[in-house]
Order: C-alpha cells, then structure tokens, then sequence
C-alpha cells in the first residue's frame, strides 16, 4: 500500500505544526485496514470536480442568482388536487392520493412543488419527467424539473449543450449556501424538505460517484467487529472534497475542471494514481493537509493547524477519516 511523505505547499509554505499520522491523533500502527463486506460497484476515481455546491442557476438572471434552499414535500398537488402525503425514499419522491394509494415516482410527473428561494420568497415548481439512471445507477431517479416566468416555463437546473433540460437528484434536507462562515457549505437535516441537486454540480456528481446518502453498508475491519455505515457521511466530505472546501466553512480553494483523484476506506472509490496526496477528508471539511491543488493557491485560514507529517496512511480510514484527495 502506498504512504504519503510531506509535500510542499504549492501556496505559501505552511508551518508543520504536529508530526500526528492521523486526522484524530492516534497511532497508525494501531488501526487495521477496513474491509467491505457486499459487492459495491467500482468506478474511476478520478474526478473534474467543480467549485459549486450545486446548481445555483435557476436558469437566467431573473432571480439574481438567488439559492433554493429547499423544496416542500409537503403541499404537492397533482392534477390540482392535494396529496395525501409525500416522501423521499432513496432518490425516489413518492406519495399518496386522497384516496390513501401509494403512488410511483412516474405517476408525479405534473405534479405541483413549492421552493424556497434565500431571499425569502417562495417558487412554484412542477416535475416534468421522471427517469432512471443507467445501470449501475438503476436506483437514482433523474428528475426533469420547471418553474414559471412571464417568458413561459424555464428548466430548473438550466440547459445543456443541446439544449436539454438538465435533470436532478431528488436529496433529503438542504444544504447551507453560505461561504466563509461556520455551517457554511453543511447538510442541514429536514425531513420536512427535500433538495433537487443539479447534474454536473457536486451534490449530484458525489451521488454519481457512488456516494449515495440513503445508502447504508455492512462494513467490517479485518479481524474485527462489523458495524452499519451510513454513506451519508461520505456524500458530505465528497462535497467538501470536491470544493476543496478544506476549513468546512463554505468557502472554495479549486477552479473548475481541476483533475483530482478521490478514494475511500469501503471500496467505492479506489485509488487509481500514484499522485501527490492533498488532504483526508471528514464530514466537516479536511481534518489533515499535505498540499493544495493548485499552484499558487490562497492558503486556507485553517491551514496551519490542519498540516499533518504521515497525513494519507490508509490505517487512517479506521480512525475517522472518510476521503483521501490526490493532485496531479
């Protein structure tokens, strides 16, 4: 297995302040490598991650650039006629007629949502289509999702190259937009909402890459006992990870199309290049650093206390840490 030496810093030089291995101090020598049991789908690590958090157009200017900051599960209405009740199961918006009958992710297609803009102001949605994604994915719903302007229906997540809608992930709760602040960029738990996550930002791309948050895995440590893993966890340090979001406060030290490569302790993710280690990552941003992405990068705020000797040993995934990030 590979090990990580100290790297320089491509920004300002940072001062090593502790010579601990791991995000949470303890001795290497004293974790065991994780293992997964249950075959989970593999794909390429590497990853063009992108500065959003997730799509914050909603198409145009007309809204200024403005977040929606969640949309209701509550008060759906199809056909003009109110649901009995709606939820998310996986990906998956689900919900009752008036008559009490469950209802498939198809049979919403019409249906009628309410968003909540960050300006206070609330939006009328409605699901335009409903698919499934290509296999391995056969479990995430792609959502086709509009609002209304007086120039007529705009798509929520904006267009593609050839104009297409682009679709969404249907996620549970909402996420903090904010940047630079504590809580700024963080999963907000809210059964009462739900988030569409924009294909080609870091909500969805982290559900792509196999970090899907409904999913919960038997993991085990060789030799040792077995436990139940929630993945959201790793959704939330991938969204951190992808941003480079290393202080977990918001705020951004990446450029789009950056290539970067991501790896994990369960098998999701595997590390497919010997490049130089970046940082371990936890739900609250980069626990340990060894180097920036970028060449002349702004140091983060918290950089000095995060510089770790020994950061990227992979007993460190028994002791805490989620993610490891490589740059080329």
């Amino acid at each position: 297995m590979k090990t990580h030496s100290p790297i320089a810093f491509t920004g300002p030089p940072l001062l090593l302040l502790a010579l601990v291995a791991g995000c949470d101090g303890t001795d290497p020598a004293a974790a065991t490598q994780p293992s997964l049991a249950g075959a989970i789908s593999v794909r390429n690590g590497r990853e063009l991650n992108g500065r959003e958090l997730n799509g914050r157009e909603l198409n145009g200017r007309e809204l200024n650039g403005r977040n929606l900051n969640g949309v209701a599960l509550a008060g759906i209405r199809l056909g003009g006629v109110a649901l009995d009740g709606a939820w998310l199961e996986g990906s998956a918006i689900q919900g009752a007629d008036a008559d009490g009958d469950e209802l498939a992710p198809s049979q919403l297609v019409g249906a009628a949502l309410t968003g909540f803009v960050d300006d206070g102001t609330t939006l009328a949605l409605r699901i335009d289509g409903v698919r499934k994604s290509p296999p391995p994915d056969r479990d995430v719903y792609l959502y086709a999702v509009s609002y209304r302007t007086n120039a007529g229906r705009r798509p929520l997540c904006g267009v593609d190259a050839h104009g297409r809608p682009v679709e969404a992930i249907a996620l549970g709760g909402r996420w903090d937009y904010r940047e630079g602040v504590a809580g700024g960029g963080a999963h907000i738990d809210d059964p009462q909402v739900i988030t569409f996550a924009c294909q080609g930002y870091t909500l969805a791309k982290c559900v792509e890459l196999g970090y899907k948050p409904w999913i919960e895995l038997r993991h085990c440590r060789r030799g040792g006992p077995c436990r139940t893993v929630s993945l959201a966890g790793h959704h939330q340090a991938c969204t951190r990870l992808l941003r480079a979001d290393y202080c977990g406060d918001g705020s951004s030290f990446t450029v789009d199309g950056t290539l970067i490569n991501l790896y994990d302790g369960v098998h999701i993710q595997r590390d497919t290049e010997a490049w130089h280690l970046e940082a371990e990552w936890r739900e609250d941003g980069a626990c340990c650093l060894s180097g920036e992405r970028l060449a002349g990068a702004a140091v983060p705020l918290c950089g000095f206390s995060i510089a770790r000797s020994g950061c990227g040993l992979p007993a460190h995934f028994a002791s805490g840490t989620l993610l490891m990030s490589e740059y080329r």
